[in-house]
């Protein structure tokens, strides 16, 4: 089994560029909700509070965010939150996040109608 170098994975974090300014934060957290809004599937939907710590992978095309929403009063963090540059990938990176968010209301309502 391959094991990586750590210490040379650490040694290249400062080669690898930062990750592109694709998005106004505000703007999206807007543009977010309102879409998952018009497509929600039952009574619990999906409210995105902050997006935040962009950062690079070692993989130069992929990159990390934090993205916290709230169900009801509870807060979580999306996992796994890797995105990939809109160049390299045929998605961008607006419809890799509704793609996700809108998974995660879909089995939240469907979770909320088994339990009825």
């Amino acid at each position: 089994m391959f094991k990586p170098n750590i210490i040379k994975m650490l040694n290249r974090k400062k080669e690898l560029p930062p990750p592109p300014p694709i998005f106004n934060k505000e703007e999206l957290i807007v543009k977010m909700n309102l879409r998952l809004l018009e497509v929600k599937s039952g009574c619990n939907f999906i409210t995105v509070i902050d997006i935040k710590n962009p950062r690079r992978t070692w993989i130069t095309y992929e990159y990390h965010l934090d993205v916290i929403y709230k169900v009801g009063d509870k807060q979580f963090t999306m996992l796994p939150n890797n995105y990939y540059d809109q160049s390299n990938y045929p998605l961008s990176f607006e419809t890799q996040l509704y793609n996700r968010l809108a998974k995660v209301q879909q089995s939240i309502n469907r979770e909320w109608k088994r339990e009825l």
